[in-house]
């Protein structure tokens, strides 16, 4: 005899609803008050799904029911197509539009209906955005400190006073008072922020003492976080915004009204800490001389052509655990590997997952990263196992009568001053004045 629905009854969700639920969804989200109605939702179309399947139709595969947008689960901000069942998001995929996701993608004119019914891939981290977005510590209202530092304890407090208290300052349940931005941004003045930073670059640099510093600018130490070091700025660099992921469009707005605005210089992400070394690499690397003592146009990120490369060595890094991205990234090195027998080495101490499908796994031990590099420098050059055209062509005239497509700044001389390499020599210093227009050969 089936069970009669009471009100108390209702609203729950039994056991077996979830177990429906998970399939649904794709993965079992816990079942809290936050969550709840969700799944309810999710849990009341089981008929009416089990009855369109039956039927041979599937509601999420019809284009009103799909949502393209782009997943913000890591840095790679892969494309992907969200799946709704009456305003719940039941299923993400990847983008069947987008060479991200899929190798070769649909074309652009694909009708929308047509292309709702294929998914493309997407990593699991991508198809855990619907647990990030009904995760029931998922913080959705403003939290105050309600006790004292590392009590964990929390308040929720109106948007409205928690921007009054940021701009004006506030004080905590514990009786301590923090300032607002109001007190400190200190410096408003652009050209008096401009000659502090002028000055303090030059104490740095002991062309200037803190005491010339001090008597300089007598009217404005107040301004200061620290008279006494005025490397550390003016206390507008008190603000600190720490960002962690943030993606293009935000981050170009968020430096926008700190550094420009703000006067703050401490404006940090994840790509600060994590691989910030490798874009500034890459730009030195591709960098361009532009005249007058300035470069620019260097390229922030370069991947390999995994497509058409012969060889390819990962190192510090791999294809399937520690780059990105891998929604990308594994299916092209997976697809040369099989399709084109593209070799691969990979220089990791450990049997990493890339390590387990190259041709060649150097473990070396860890820290010993440079010395193999150096190695491998000195083994090509003592057996002469390099490009000699590409490097001596030190521009891009020189390059296209190579036939070339690069160049390098391998033949260019580098000055020493005090016993030390500084800058590359340039040709108005060797005494070399070119035509306007006209590259030297060595130089740019």
């Amino acid at each position: 005899m089936a069970k009669k629905k009471t009100r108390a009854n209702r609203n729950s969700i039994t056991r077996r609803d979830f177990l429906k639920v998970s399939a649904v969804v794709g993965g079992s989200l816990a079942v809290t008050q936050a969550v709840r109605s969700a799944l309810q939702k999710v849990a009341a179309l089981d008929g009416r799904m089990s009855g369109a399947l039956a039927a041979g139709e599937y509601p999420l595969n019809r284009p009103e029911n799909i949502i393209y947008s782009v997943c913000l689960q890591c840095h790679t901000g892969c494309t992907i197509k969200g799946k709704i069942l009456d305003g719940v998001l039941v299923k993400i995929d990847g983008n069947p539009y987008s060479p991200m996701n899929m190798l070769p993608h649909l074309s652009y004119d694909t009708p929308l209906a047509e292309a709702a019914k294929v998914d493309a891939k997407l990593c699991p981290k991508g198809q855990a955005g619907v647990q990030s977005l009904y995760d029931p510590y998922r913080i959705t209202k403003v939290l105050k400190r309600a006790g004292k530092r590392g009590e964990n304890k929390w308040e929720v407090i109106p948007f409205e006073q928690a921007i009054d208290e940021i701009v004006n300052g506030g004080t905590f349940a514990d009786g301590t008072k923090t300032p607002g931005l109001k007190e400190i941004w200190a410096v408003r003045d652009p050209d008096l922020m401009a000659a502090l930073k002028e000055d303090a670059m030059a104490v740095a640099g002991g062309e200037m003492t803190v005491d010339e510093f001090k008597k300089k600018h007598a009217d404005h130490l107040d301004l200061l976080i620290d008279p006494d070091h005025p490397d550390l700025g003016p206390k507008n660099n008190q603000f600190v915004f720490q960002a962690g992921r943030i993606e293009h469009g935000r981050k170009e707005f968020a430096k926008r009204w700190l550094k420009d605005a703000f006067g703050s210089v401490n404006w940090y992400e994840h790509t600060t800490i994590c691989e910030q070394s490798h874009h500034i690499a890459t730009i030195q690397i591709t960098n361009q001389y532009k005249g007058g003592g300035s470069w620019g146009g260097g390229k922030e990120h370069l991947k390999p052509d995994f497509a058409n490369a012969e060889m390819v060595i990962f190192f510090g890094t791999g294809a399937f655990e520690a780059n990105f991205g891998p929604t990308p990234m594994s299916e092209l090195v997976t697809w040369s590997l099989t399709y084109r027998n593209m070799k691969m080495a990979v220089v990791d101490p450990r049997l990493s997952k890339t390590a387990a499908k190259a041709k060649w796994w150097l473990p070396i031990k860890p820290g010993t990263d440079a010395a193999l590099a150096l190695a491998m420098g000195r083994w090509i050059l003592e057996n002469e196992r390099y490009d000699a055209t590409y490097l001596a062509n030190a521009n891009k005239a020189a390059a296209e009568a190579d036939g070339e497509t690069s160049w390098t700044n391998a033949t260019w001389l580098v000055k020493i001053e005090d016993g030390k390499p500084t800058r590359l020599l340039r040709p108005e210093e060797a005494g070399l004045i070119p035509e306007e227009g006209e590259p030297i050969d060595g130089f740019v």
